[in-house]
């Protein structure tokens, strides 16, 4: 037997797995879920015929609630629910008019609970910024011990303290990218707009390569449009970087060079470094929760494949023959910006 419209709607609001509840015209409550007598802890008979206020902890984002509700408006934001035993939980309300015939006969109201996603983004967010700090403030103690050493040896002892000092720099180089990264992971509703890829790689990569690198660039003249934003040039520069710093050729080289199709542009980095062993290449940029014991370039590499990923696009490594690495970047190509 066919189930009618009704009877799929009352179907639809008994199984949904958020908390849901149904008012009358005049706000009190006709229908609860079970999701939402699971949630608050109250029975049925508890609930109905009353004014759902004691479900919410701020009583001006109720009446704020209401107020537009009245106005024929749906409502919906971040609101803090209350439970039958005073439990706080944050997470994301939205209530909207229950209109039949052209007539209003009630309102409805559905709350997702996000208290886990916030507890975890406070928590990421303090130790982000806690231990930043302190890796910023011990390395810079550290460095300026190391440098005053420096001036004081000679021979071996200056160039043990001259790769200590270039061990710090690395230390807060990965402080910087973790912030970047941090960063990147709050801006979800950052707008995308055409970048031009050859200016950025044009003045981004040079700047990277040491004096015994030599660097081979192949762009086109005209620019390239993709779809980006202010983090492209960390971005480029973090594989740059990478080709740079783990490259151990007698005669290190890096060639950069852009291509395009009418749907992507690849921008792919390679060097004649000592690659990367195969069992560690699928930990390179640390999807895997081991991935920094397996290997030391992750937080950067991963980086710049969370950033690829925003950006609607992808970064992949394949070896180079008969040495050394390959990474290609793939954009989404755009038209020039008018």
């Amino acid at each position: 037997m066919t189930e009618t419209p009704t009877e799929i709607y009352r179907s639809i609001f008994h199984e949904t797995p958020n908390p849901t509840v149904i008012t009358d015209e005049s706000f009190s409550i006709v229908d609860v879920n079970e999701a939402c007598l699971e949630f608050t802890g109250y029975t049925r008979e508890e609930i109905l015929g009353s004014p759902p206020l004691f479900l919410v902890n701020d009583s001006q984002t109720y009446e704020e609630m209401v107020d537009t509700l009245a106005a024929g408006e749906p409502w919906e934001g971040e609101i803090e629910a209350v439970t039958k035993y005073g439990e706080r939980v944050f997470g994301y309300g939205a209530t909207f008019p229950l209109i039949t015939d052209g007539e209003l006969v009630g309102y409805a109201g559905i709350f997702i609970d996000l208290s886990e996603r916030r507890r975890s983004e406070q928590t990421v967010s303090v130790l982000n910024r806690v231990l930043r700090h302190n890796i910023r403030n011990d390395a810079n103690v550290i460095g300026g011990v190391l440098s005053t050493i420096k001036h004081a040896v000679s021979g071996v002892e200056r160039e043990l303290v001259e790769k200590a000092l270039e061990r710090i720099e690395r230390l807060l180089d990965r402080a910087e990218t973790a912030r970047d990264l941090h960063q990147l992971l709050e801006r979800s509703s950052t707008a995308l707009v055409p970048r031009d890829l050859c200016n950025v790689v044009e003045t981004t990569a040079p700047k990277l390569v040491d004096e015994r690198t030599t660097l081979h660039l192949d762009v086109p003249d005209d620019p390239v449009w993709i779809l980006a934003d202010d983090a492209l040039s960390r971005g480029v520069a973090a594989v740059v970087e990478n080709a740079v710093e783990y490259n151990q050729d007698a005669s290190p080289m890096i060639w950069i060079h852009v291509e395009t199709t009418p749907d992507e542009v690849v921008l792919t980095v390679e060097d004649n470094g000592p690659g990367i062993e195969p069992e560690q290449a699928e930990f390179l940029f640390g999807q895997c929760e081991d991935s920094q014991l397996r290997h030391g370039q992750g937080l950067s590499l991963f980086f710049v494949d969370r950033l690829l990923d925003f950006y609607g696009g992808s970064v992949t490594y394949r070896p180079r023959s008969p040495t050394g690495s390959i990474f290609e970047l793939r954009f989404r190509h755009v038209s020039r910006p008018t």
